[in-house]
C-alpha cells in the first residue's frame, strides 16, 4: 500500500525537519509539506531534510491540508493510506507503524491518534 504523509506548516523552521527525518523511510512513500504561508525558512528547511513542498499562501490548517490533498488526488497513483502530522514535532512520528496498522491489516478504514489517552474513550 501506498503511504504519503501531508505535514501542514507555518513558521516551523525549529521543528520541520526533525519531523520529515524521523518518519520511518522504509514505510512512507513520501512527504509533502504544505508552507502555509510561512515568514521563516520552513520551506528551505523541509525540502533539505527530503519533503517535497508546496505553498499555500492562504492561511488556515484546514486550508493548508487541502492544498496537499489536491496535489494528492492528481497523481497517477494517488496514496492508499494518508497520514496527517503536525510540523511543531508534537506528535511521535516515529510512531507512525502503529497508526497505520490497523489500516494494513484491513481491521480499520480510519485511525485518529490522540495525545491524551487518559481522555480518550473507545466510543468517541
Amino acid at each position: 500500500m501506498l503511504i504519503d504523509v501531508l505535514i501542514p506548516a507555518f513558521n516551523e523552521e525549529n521543528a520541520v525537519g526533525q519531523v520529515v527525518r524521523a518518519l520511518p523511510k522504509e514505510l512512507v512513500r513520501q512527504v509533502i509539506v504544505v508552507n502555509n504561508g510561512s515568514r521563516d525558512r520552513t520551506r528551505e528547511v523541509a525540502e533539505e531534510a527530503g519533503a517535497l513542498v508546496l505553498d499555500e499562501p492562504q492561511k488556515g490548517y484546514g486550508k493548508a491540508c487541502l492544498t496537499g490533498i489536491a496535489y494528492l488526488r492528481e497523481l497517477k497513483s494517488p496514496p492508499d493510506i494518508l497520514v496527517f502530522i503536525d510540523a511543531d514535532f508534537s506528535d511521535y512520528p516515529e510512531e507512525l507503524p502503529l497508526v497505520v496498522a490497523p489500516l494494513l491489516e484491513g481491521k480499520a478504514r480510519l485511525v485518529i491518534g490522540s495525545r491524551d489517552l487518559a481522555a480518550a474513550r473507545r466510543e468517541a
